[in-house]
């Protein structure tokens, strides 16, 4: 299969019960013209979703020999390998995830594999979120990974909430990840041009960062904490270079997601990262611009992270 550009990839993930299937469903039907591979992942021998499935013209592909994050991952490429192979162009690349995994190597699949980052490209993380259980399902790890590696946060059965419950939703998702654009729908009923083609993972995506949403209070305590830092005065590369390497190599099992642009004094580009856990990825940006201020905004998401230590680590990097 000969592709001028790489084939988008949506993963789509969420705990049990949050709605993934009826988004799948709402996605494909909105997208009757694109032929779409469909990958469902159920933990089991059998499984009924690919039968809950709207028919259109998309292929459907059921792994359920185990866990798409842990044995199955072989699996996975495989699936991908034989999707280059054939003579029908794919449009797009569709992967529902089982509400048990951590979406962290479905990601690094495409990331760290040279075939498959060179054929396909990720267009989104999507996380379903079930705001009436979302308190209890935070009580397993599952959910905490799967709204820390989002790039987008569907928020699912409002209707079954109060506004206030809505506000402190809202919060506490923001305080978790950021960076991630929420939405709130029941039923999964959301405009699908807010969820496909949007390059929400893309390298050169603009950062959405609002610090002054995490300065608000919360009473919730889960593991997932998210951080931003931001300066105006430029870093040096050399010691840019030594603190990511640091945070890779001892930190990296705790980091979910980090990324951001830099201003390196040595450097007329803007510096654009981002990583999954010890995957990191950097490249050169556009120039900075005349008019534009230039500053350096980083936002890192993981499980038990001391702010104090990553605030120091950050301003080592000041020039």
């Amino acid at each position: 299969m000969s592709q001028e550009s790489p084939i988008p990839v949506t993963i789509l993930t969420g705990f049990l019960g949050a709605g993934k299937t009826t988004l799948l469903n709402k996605l494909l039907h909105d997208m009757p013209n694109e032929k779409a591979a469909v990958i469902i992942n159920e933990f089991g021998d059998t499984s009924i979703d690919s039968q809950l499935v709207i028919r259109t013209k998309e292929e459907i592909v059921e792994i359920n020999s185990g866990c798409i994050c842990c044995n199955v991952r072989g699996d996975l490429i495989s699936l991908l390998t034989d999707l280059m192979k054939q003579k029908e162009k794919v449009d797009r690349v569709v992967i529902e995830t089982t509400g048990m995994a951590n979406p962290a190597p479905v990601i690094q699949t495409f990331l760290m594999d040279e075939q498959m980052a060179d054929t396909f490209e990720i267009d989104s993380v999507i996380t379903m979120v079930d705001a009436k259980h979302i308190e209890q399902h935070l009580q397993e790890e599952e959910p905490e990974q799967q709204i820390a590696f989002a790039d987008i946060l569907l928020v699912n059965k409002t209707d079954l909430i109060t506004e206030d419950e809505r506000k402190q939703l809202e919060a506490q998702l923001t305080h978790m990840n950021p960076n991630a654009h929420q939405f709130y729908t029941t039923y999964g009923n959301v405009d699908t041009k807010e969820l496909i083609g949007k390059k929400s993972f893309d390298l050169d995506y603009a950062l959405n960062i609002n610090p002054e949403l995490l300065t608000e209070p919360h009473h919730h305590h889960h593991h997932v904490t998210s951080f931003v830092f931001q300066d105006e005065r430029p870093l040096d590369l050399d010691k840019v270079n030594k603190w990511f390497a640091y945070l890779v190599r001892i930190k990296g099992e705790s980091l979910y997601r980090y990324k951001g642009v830099l201003s390196i004094k040595q450097m007329e580009q803007k510096v654009v990262f981002q990583g999954v856990h010890m995957l990191f990825a950097g490249t050169e940006g556009d120039v900075w611009t005349k008019d534009e201020k230039r500053k350096s905004e980083v936002v890192i998401i993981g499980k038990h992270l001391d702010h104090q230590e990553l605030e120091k680590g950050f301003q080592y990097c000041l020039a």
